[in-house]
């Protein structure tokens, strides 16, 4: 199975994964029925109302560490003061549950790798799966220019291509 299929998705991801289905339906059939991710990323001020209702459905919600492990979690690793809160809980969350993190915040990557826990974005998923053939390089490549040119640039650039894919890591 995947590392992707059991992991915890941030806002960011849950918002890069809606685009991913939108322009490419087929996609579905490798992610999970039900993908984990927090109430907190549901807030008005995380999703846009449209991309709530598409996303909720394919979601499964996981609760919170209790007050005290979240407190006990967020003091015992310093976290960068630019990770935003509902990324704070993702880490507490995915620290005290041992699950995988897919995001696009690679502060909120190097917290949680610090804690031995795989975490990936969306691109290295995208890459995997052409790897193992279960998508084409030209429909990766229509798959990363049409997310850059809504502005959601997963490799950081405003043109990429299969070849930048190849070579890209994360964090």
């Amino acid at each position: 199975m995947s590392w992707w299929k059991k992991a915890l998705y941030d806002t960011c991801s849950l918002i890069t994964l809606d685009k991913l289905l939108l322009e490419r339906v087929a996609l579905t059939r490798h992610f999970p029925t039900s993908i984990i991710a927090l109430e907190e990323s549901f807030s008005a001020d995380q999703l846009r109302e449209e991309t709530a209702t598409r996303m909720r459905p394919r979601v499964t919600l996981h609760p919170l560490p209790t007050p005290t492990q979240l407190a006990r979690l967020l003091a015992s690793k310093k976290l960068s003061k630019a990770i935003s809160q509902v990324d704070r809980l993702i880490y507490a969350t995915a620290v005290n549950s041992q699950l995988s993190v897919v995001t696009g915040d690679a502060r909120l990557a190097k917290a949680v790798r610090s804690k031995k826990i795989q975490v990936g974005n969306l691109a290295l998923i995208l890459r995997e799966l052409v790897l193992t053939n279960k998508l084409s390089k030209t429909a990766c490549e229509k798959l990363l220019l049409s997310l850059a040119s809504r502005r959601d640039y997963i490799l950081g650039m405003p043109t990429p291509y299969w070849a930048d894919l190849r070579d890209y890591s994360f964090p």
